[in-house]
C-alpha cells in the first residue's frame, strides 16, 4: 500500500482513528511553519501564533492516537518552534531526542545570523518501540591524512545534507517545474534525512503515515526501502507530485 490521500488532515485523521486497521509503525510530519509561504489557497499559514500552536496540538493529538504501541513519530520542526513543539508533543508521547541538522548552505541573513540548522523532534508512543541503532552509519573523523574515513553510528547531530534548492544551484533530487528551475513545491527535504529516520524507526513491510506530504520525500524513501506509506496532503497539485514521484519510482523497478 502506497497510497496519496488527497484532503484535509482535519476530515481524514478522525477516519483513521476510527477504523483500528489505520495504526502506523512510523509516522513523519513536515507542517506548514505559519511564515506566510503560500501553500495554495486552502491552507493559511499566517495564522495568530497560539491559533497555530493550537492548531500543531490538533494533529499531534491525533498522531499519537494512531501510532502502534511500538510507534514512532518524527516532526520537522524550526527553531522558532521548538519549545513549544517538544512542550505539546510531550503531552501525549515520550521524547527521545531533538535531532539538530546543520546544513552547510545557510539562508542568508543581513539583520540577524545566518539560519544554519532546523531540528526533528523524536517521540515514541510508549518506553517499548522498535530502533534500530545500526541501521545506519555516516561518516566520521580520519584520524590521519592517510588513514581510510572512519564510520560511525549516528549521533542527534545530522551534518553532511545540505538544503534542497532551487534555481541554477539545485540539486539533481530537486522536483522543478517543468522548463524552468523554479522548485514545483515550497519546500522539499532531501531523501537522505529521511532514510535515516525510515531506516532506523520502521522495519520492512512496516506502514509510514507522511503527513503534511508536501513533495513526499518520506513515501518516496519508504518505497525505496521496501515500506508501505499513506501521504496526506491538501494541496492538490503536490499530490499529483507524489503520485508521479512514486509511479516513477516504481517504473524505475
Amino acid at each position: 500500500m502506497n497510497e496519496v490521500i488527497c484532503g484535509d488532515y482535519e476530515k481524514i485523521l478522525p477516519e483513521f482513528l476510527e477504523d483500528s486497521t489505520f495504526r502506523f509503525d512510523l509516522i513523519v510530519a513536515d507542517p506548514p511553519f505559519n511564515t506566510g509561504k503560500d501553500y495554495g489557497s486552502l491552507v493559511d499559514d499566517k495564522k495568530n501564533l497560539n491559533e497555530y500552536y493550537e492548531w500543531c496540538e490538533d494533529w499531534m493529538k491525533s498522531c499519537f492516537g494512531l501510532l502502534k504501541s511500538t510507534g514512532s513519530f518524527y516532526v520537522y520542526c524550526p527553531s522558532q518552534h521548538l519549545g513549544q513543539f517538544q512542550i505539546t508533543m510531550s503531552k501525549y508521547g515520550v521524547w527521545r531526542n531533538t535531532i539538530v541538522w546543520g546544513y552547510t548552505n545557510p539562508t542568508p541573513g543581513r539583520r540577524k545570523f545566518p539560519k544554519s540548522w532546523s531540528a526533528f523532534l523524536f517521540y515514541t508512543k510508549s518506553d517499548e518501540f522498535y530502533f534500530n541503532a545500526d541501521a545506519m552509519e555516516v561518516e566520521g573523523f580520519k584520524t590521519n591524512p592517510d588513514s581510510e574515513v572512519k564510520r560511525t553510528r549516528l549521533t542527534d547531530l545530522w551534518l553532511g545534507v545540505s538544503k534542497l534548492t532551487g534555481g541554477f544551484l539545485a540539486q539533481k533530487e530537486v522536483l522543478l517545474k517543468p522548463g524552468t528551475k523554479k522548485r514545483a513545491c515550497v519546500y522539499q527535504l532531501s531523501e537522505k534525512l529521511l532514510e535515516r529516520i525510515v531506516l532506523s524507526s520502521s522495519k520492512e513491510e512496516d506502514l509510514v503515515l507522511d503527513l503534511f506530504a508536501h513533495s513526499g520525500t518520506t513515501s518516496a524513501v519508504a518505497k525505496k526501502l521496501n515500506r508501505s506509506s499513506i501521504a496526506v496532503e491538501i494541496n492538490s497539485g503536490y499530490c499529483k507530485l507524489v503520485e508521479k514521484r512514486l509511479h516513477d519510482k516504481r517504473r524505475k523497478e
